[in-house]
This record gives C-alpha cells, structure tokens and sequence, in this order.
C-alpha cells in the first residue's frame, strides 16, 4: 500500500492550467540515418512491417528518442539517445545504437520555422572486449552495439564528458568515453530483497534463476547530481518483494563506478510507468509519469517534481503534480492544429530536460513505426519548450547557461 504521506500530496499542487507551449519542433518520422539496412527481420524471419512501413529499411531510422541531454558546446545543440530500435532484442539485431546530436529550429523562438536537424551521431561500440557475452557484432573488428545486445534507455554525461547509459536487458549501467567505446563491462544491478542481482527475462546471464523484474521495465530514466559525480537511476518496474508501484531509485557513484545502495522509491499509481528523470538541483527532480495508452485512450501523462530529501518511513519520495502534457496552453497555436491548447497523446513521452528556471523541454518516443498517438498516420518525433507558471529552484550549473 502506497503511504499517507503520499496519498495526501499527490495532489498538492494540481498541474497548472496556465503552463503555456512557448516552443515547437517536429522530425519526420520518416528520418534516415547513414548505416546498413534495418528491420529486416521482425523475430520470425520476415521483415518489419506496420502502418504502412516495410522493412528492410534503407539506412538507420533516426527515431525511437528516449533521453535528452544539453550537447558539450551546447549553442542549441542536444543528444538524443535511441533505444534498441524496433521494440525487442530478437526485431532490433540490426538497429545501431547511437547518440544523435540535432538541432531543434523551435517555432515560436526566434522565428524558428519547426523543424529538427540531425548534424552527427555518435555510433556505441565495444571494440576492446569488454562484453562477456556474445553481442551480435561479436567477430567484427569494430563490434558496434545493436538493439539485440541492449535496450538503452537514459544517460547522462560526467564532469569528463563520459557517457553512462541505463539500460533494460539486463538491467545494466553502461559506461562509454565521449567517443562511444566502452569503457568497462556492464555493471549489473545489485538486489536489495531476494536474489543477488535484479534480473529481466532478457538477461544473458539469467541462466536457471527466475527473472524478479519484467520485461523492458529497466533504467528508463537516469538523473544525476549537479556536479555530475551522482547518478540516479530509476527503474521503471517494481522488483519482486518490493511494495506494489514502488519503483526503485538507486543511488550510483560515478568515481567508483558503483551502486551505493537506494534513495527512497518513487511511488506510481494504477500502474503508471516513468518516462525520464532529470535534475534541478542536488535534492529536486522532475519525473514523467504516465498510462501505456496513445491516442483519444490516453489519459495520465503527467510531470512530477520530487525531493529526494522528503522520503516518508515507507520510503517512498515526496510527488507534486507539475505539468499535464495532455493540456498545455497554446494561444499561438505553434502546431498549426487548430486548437489553443496543446497535448502529448504519445504512448511514450521519454525525453526531460530543464532549459531554465522557466522553461522545460519535452519529447516523445514515436516507436518507428509502431505508435499512432496522432491517429492519422505513425508519430513523427515532436519536442516542445513548456513555459512554467512557477519557476523552478534550478541549480547554477544545470540548465542551458
């Protein structure tokens, strides 16, 4: 049972009607990246194919964006992180695992004209070995990482410029230089409850013991200190033996590369899922919460704010309702839809990032070339700025400076 402490703050400070868009851009979905072939094969031998889109496909599709971070030279630049591609380890075997940087042409900043331009990308690899299983690039000299080895999920990048992702299969945190090389070995997940390691059903190493989290349900978001020297990753399932819609938030020191234990548990509610997690400063957090469902069925997505220092004795995080994504104000009608209130009916919204005090960007994952949130045809990748009606108590090193 979720405690009386949250049960009576969920609702403390209801979303604010008067969170306006200030800033939209969208990339096709129907985006193409340098590299071989994809979607060839859907598990069963026969190709992907959904809405209208039949693998293989001519190049890498520059979609499926799961977390968000400011570029080293920002200068408006931002990485996206891809996940594992088509949904699975067995339809994702020849998705490259990448970073993209893009550039966001916001329409309502600075006569933005709202479009997204993708400059370069970073391709993950492991070309020392580091891997102690086979990965499906296992005899090539350059053993890039595919979405059959890892589903990534959230990143975030130390005061080195070293990339840390959270990944799903294993569930594993992942360490690579600012070139994409692995740096060390997967770094499994310690337990906390029954069992050693906490363990999805795709897990290499699963071998005779039960998997205690379920599938896809990994890292899907990873905050970090303000002086970049803490991670937070935050699972998105509930391990087994732990209280019902108790997501874990784990504690990950990065000079040690090293769990250091739980911070408390994220509380969700008729069995919400996250979508991101990204700091504001060393003790509050945003976080997205939301249904699995797209389209006229969705109904939660929704930001939170928590505070890692208010953690009541069932451990479960202090949440305040920030932002609804099903309704923002949009009086400029910066989507051209018609309306003057803006919604994300995605079924995943995987990208958080706070610009400044005043503003946030959002993001969706779009699923090429699955999810139809918009209904009319597959989802093109959309990010927008909300304008906040109440500023945020952001530290001085985060944000765009």
């Amino acid at each position: 049972m979720l405690s009386s402490q949250f049960l009576n703050n969920q609702d403390k400070n209801p979303a604010r009607a008067k969170n306006e868009l200030r800033g939209f851009a969208v990339l096709p979905a129907d985006t193409f990246a340098e590299g071989p072939a994809s979607g060839g094969d859907s598990g069963d031998g026969t190709p992907i194919n959904a809405n209208g889109r039949k693998g293989p496909f001519a190049g890498q599709p520059v979609q499926g964006f799961s977390s968000v971070q400011f570029a080293p030279s920002y200068n408006g630049t931002f990485w996206f992180l891809s996940d594992n591609g088509f949904g699975s380890q067995d339809n994702s075997k020849d998705y490259l695992l990448r970073l993209y940087q893009t550039v966001p042409n916001f329409v309502g900043v600075e006569n933005g004209d709202g479009s997204i331009a993708i400059q370069d990308f970073i391709q993950l690899s492991d070309p020392n070995h580091l891997i102690p299983f086979d990965i499906v690039n296992e005899n090539s000299e350059d053993r890039k990482l595919t979405g059959g080895d890892f589903d990534i999920e959230s990143f975030a990048v130390d005061s080195h410029g070293d990339i840390w992702i959270g990944e799903e299969f294993g569930p594993y945190i992942l360490h690579f230089d600012a070139t994409g090389t692995l740096l060390n070995a997967p770094i499994a997940t310690p337990n906390i409850t029954i069992g050693e390691f906490v363990r999805s059903p795709d897990n290499p190493n699963l071998g005779n013991s039960l998997a205690n989290l379920s599938r896809s349900r990994g890292f899907e978001g990873m905050a970090f200190s303000p002086d970049r020297q803490i991670l937070y990753p935050l699972l998105e399932g509930v391990v087994d033996g732990d209280p019902k819609n108790a997501l874990r938030i784990y504690k990950f020191e990065v000079a040690t590369g090293s769990f250091q234990g739980l911070v408390g548990f994220y509380p969700t509610v008729d069995g919400h899922l996250i979508g991101d997690f990204t700091p504001i400063n060393d003790n509050e957090f945003l976080v997205i919460e939301r249904d699995g469902e797209q389209g006229k069925s969705a109904e939660f997505k929704k930001i939170f704010q928590i505070n890692l220092d208010n953690i009541d004795h069932d451990g479960f995080v202090e949440k305040i309702e920030l932002v609804d994504l099903l309704n923002i104000q949009d009086p400029d009608d910066l989507n051209s839809d018609g309306n003057q209130t803006y919604s994300m009916p995605f079924v995943t919204i995987e990208n958080l990032l706070v610009i400044d005090k005043n503003t946030i960007l959002v993001a969706n994952d779009n699923n090429y070339p699955f999810s139809q949130g918009r209904e009319d045809d597959i989802d093109n990748s959309e990010a927008v700025l909300i304008t906040l009606e109440e500023p945020l108590n952001l530290d001085p090193r985060l944000g765009s400076k």
